[in-house]
């Protein structure tokens, strides 16, 4: 596994700065936020590249394009396809995509229904291009729960639609070690959030969410991807973004340890 952050964590600053943060930081690699002033509203592609090779510069993959697009908004095709270059620009194989619709126990059939027939043509559209579509979880969304993903992802029955993780903290969201085991096969991204018991968003290692139990559940599916740090929590950033960082680092390490150690390889 790999370590990430993603570049909304620092929204508020230019996004020059948050790559050397994430450089000097030790990341592996950041997602790209898909909004102003991190992108531009209208894509512009030599602004595009000019991330990739700042990235690049500074030893860091692009793990993926957090982008904003879905089946639902108007033009979706024409937002998906820009969604795919840039994608293609940035030097990443992966696009976050959300589902809309709002709330799966209250989104009218209607709608269901147009969602996943409009998912299997872009799911296909990014098989074509080898180009994988990772599904947003989140609240007040089709995929807020796992029923609701692991029916898009059979529905639309194409390997390049596959899903994000992260907990969610309302009363009636999945329990998060539970989510992470069904939904471990086809999880393609991990934001590492994490909140106390009263739902509140907190530091990664001291959440209700124990991400021991999350890395070995994911280690054990084979997931090679990365963790990423989304939002950090604490009056002073740079140092919460420390403590995440080698919180999500140590699990990771030991992780790869293990693998070694199963192989016979004696880490370097």
């Amino acid at each position: 596994m790999k370590l990430g952050l993603c570049t909304i964590a620092f929204q508020e600053k230019p996004l020059e700065e948050v790559i050397d943060i994430a450089a000097d930081y030790g990341f592996d690699g950041i997602e790209i936020w898909g909004k102003p002033p991190h992108l531009p509203a209208d894509y512009d592609e030599n602004y595009v590249k000019n991330v990739r090779d700042m990235a690049h510069q500074k030893g860091l993959s692009i793990s993926a394009f957090g982008s904003y697009v879905e089946p639902l908004m108007d033009l979706h095709q024409q937002h998906f396809e820009e969604a795919f270059q840039i994608a293609h620009e940035l030097g990443t194989d992966l696009v976050r995509i959300w589902s809309g619709g709002g709330p799966s126990k209250s989104i009218a059939p209607s709608d269901k229904r147009l969602i996943l027939f409009r998912l299997v043509s872009l799911a296909q559209w990014a098989n074509f291009r080898n180009i994988r579509l990772g599904l947003e979880m989140h609240n007040n969304h089709l995929t807020d729960n796992v029923a609701s993903i692991l029916e898009a992802i059979g529905g639309v029955g194409v390997p390049s639609l596959r899903t994000y993780y992260q907990p969610l903290s309302r009363s009636d969201a999945d329990e998060p070690h539970t989510a992470a085991e069904k939904l471990a096969e086809h999880i393609v991204n991990v934001h590492a959030q994490n909140f106390d018991e009263t739902g509140k968003g907190c530091p990664i290692a001291d959440g209700v969410v124990d991400y021991t139990r999350i890395v070995e559940t994911l280690n054990t599916a084979g997931y090679d991807g990365y963790l990423e740090v989304e939002f950090v929590h604490g009056d002073n950033k740079l140092e919460a973004l420390q403590r995440d960082r080698d919180y999500l680092a140590s699990l990771i390490n030991t992780t790869n340890g293990e693998m070694l150690k199963d192989l016979n390889i004696e880490p370097v």
